[in-house]
């Protein structure tokens, strides 16, 4: 299987899981439809239509008729998958924004990423917003730090 076969594979079950997740927002109960479904179709409408672009991009470009080698990117993914564990563990205690503030940085070095200046510019952008989006723009409390 080569790369560009896979990508449009993987580009497809995304617009095909939007469509269910947007689908899904019908069936939220009373209040839900008001708030958490509008909510959910954003995020469904805005995936699906990068996937779909990514999609289009991924048809006019020449075919890629290198193989996957999958054997040499499984150190990669299993640290990958590691730090999403422990991001997963440490999420609650931490809070988003501390654990997030670990995750990205942790994960763009596992990528292959050595500029720290990039890197944190990259982790204090993302982190503002998510930060703005949101916490401020849509009242979403996301979990703190515990502090005792």
């Amino acid at each position: 299987m080569t790369k560009s076969s896979v990508d449009r594979y993987f580009l497809i079950l995304s617009v095909v899981i939007s469509v269910l997740v947007y689908a899904s927002t019908d069936q939220f109960p009373g209040i839900a439809q008001k708030t958490s479904a509008v909510y959910v179709r954003f995020l469904a409408v805005c995936f699906g239509t990068l996937s779909v672009i990514q999609l289009v991009l991924n048809f006019l470009k020449q075919d890629d008729l290198e193989r996957m080698d999958l054997a040499d990117h499984l150190p990669r993914f299993f640290g990958l998958l590691a730090a999403l564990i422990l991001f997963a563990i440490f999420f609650e205690s931490l809070g988003f924004f501390v654990a997030a503030g670990i995750f990205i940085p942790a994960i763009a070095y596992l990528l292959g990423e050595r500029n720290t200046i990039l890197i944190a510019l990259t982790t204090i952008g993302i982190l503002s917003g998510v930060y703005l989006i949101f916490v401020s723009v849509l009242s979403v409390n996301l979990p703190g730090p515990r502090l005792w």
